[in-house]
């Protein structure tokens, strides 16, 4: 009995397979006969592909490629001079945790440095303007804003060089946005490392307009690098600017006690007005005092300069964009291929389906 039952499992899987071969022929057989149909719809599919091809503009892909080295400064010493100055807490080495490594990349994508970018001037063509003008232009957005009856200010928008960020309008802020978010959802702008170990950057744009993708990509460059370096400095160039003030006040204490003391050199000194030198001897002392500490400030000054300039990091660039740029377009004969294959499958599953539900109603 136990003997039996493996082998009608295999018979009936034997069976099923040998049902599974006849339907596949069947199939086969049937859509053999239907070639005509297949081929013209095929054919019709080629046709579709090299329209598309056609139709489809060329994209240019500018391609910039760097290493970011980063420096840190050291302390010692500097905390302790800092904070004899009351201000030991600004001494905390830098923003290096939160704006280091990978977090570069996360700066060239973000709202912030993709919309500075659209807002910096260039010459275009002859013309100079703002970037997001030049986007605007040669993607045809004002055809559409000029139909758009709810919004008028669009039918007149503008990005003049030169206006504050702060005086935007509610619609030139959603433009920009809009403009922003496009740019990074079709994936037009990709940062990434070429290798995890390594410390190059790639950067690529990718847009209908050549001039434009190498503008983009080399304006983005520098205002990204710009905007990494000043946070990254922000720390170190306070405490210079707090130094430099202290050594101003210092100059100007030790040059007021040199004049007052060659007010009181005139002053006739002998044994009966000997308390009339009192006052000189203050001022020659407090002049000695404030040169004494003048000097130190200006040696301490000099490290903390020093340290500013460790401390910035430096974006070597290795490849830089160039005309040409690479062209990114759908061939001909690719979209041909593609078109006659899309439609081929497409009329064969039709024409299966049709004979498959033919058959289910005829065996109900």
């Amino acid at each position: 009995m136990n003997s039996e039952a493996p082998q009608n499992k295999v018979n009936n899987d034997e069976i099923s397979l040998k049902e599974l071969l006849q339907k596949a022929k069947e199939w086969w057989q049937f859509l053999v006969t239907k070639w005509i149909i297949i081929l013209v719809f095929g054919l019709g599919g080629a046709a579709i592909g090299l329209v598309v091809s056609l139709l489809t503009p060329v994209k240019y892909t500018a391609h910039l490629s760097f290493a970011l080295v980063e420096k840190t400064s050291g302390g010692g010493g500097l905390a302790d001079l800092a904070s004899s100055f009351g201000f030991s807490g600004l001494m905390g080495g830098g923003s290096s945790g939160t704006f280091s490594g990978d977090n570069l990349l996360e700066i060239m994508k973000s709202q912030h440095a993709v919309e500075q970018t659209l807002l910096t001037p260039v010459n275009y063509r002859g013309k100079k303007e703002n970037m997001v003008e030049v986007y605007i232009g040669f993607n045809d957005l004002r055809k559409d804003w000029l139909k758009n009856q709810k919004n008028k200010e669009l039918q007149t928008l503008s990005f003049p060089i030169g206006q504050k960020r702060e005086t935007f309008s509610r619609t030139q802020d959603s433009v920009l946005y809009s403009i922003y978010n496009q740019i990074i959802k079709s994936n037009a702008l990709v940062v990434a490392r070429k290798d995890k170990k390594l410390s190059f950057v790639n950067l690529d744009f990718t847009s209908k307009d050549e001039v434009f993708s190498k503008l983009f990509v080399e304006t983005l460059m520098a205002e990204t690098y710009k905007f990494y370096s000043d946070t990254r400095t922000s720390q170190s160039r306070a405490n210079i600017n707090m130094m430099q003030a202290k050594a101003d006040s210092i100059k100007s204490l030790y040059e007021s006690a040199l004049y007052r003391g060659a007010g009181y050199s005139q002053v006739n000194i002998n044994q009966a007005l000997q308390y009339a030198a009192v006052p000189k001897i203050k001022q020659e002392n407090n002049a000695q005092l404030y040169a004494t500490v003048y000097g130190e400030v200006l040696k301490n000054l000099e490290t903390l300069k020093l340290d500013l300039a460790r401390e910035t990091p430096i974006v070597q660039i290795i490849d830089t964009p160039r005309y040409p740029l690479d062209k990114v377009r759908l061939g001909k004969a690719k979209a041909m291929a593609l078109g006659g294959i899309l439609g081929g499958f497409m009329i064969a599953f039709y024409l299966l389906g049709g004979l498959f539900l033919k058959n289910v109603l005829k065996e109900e």
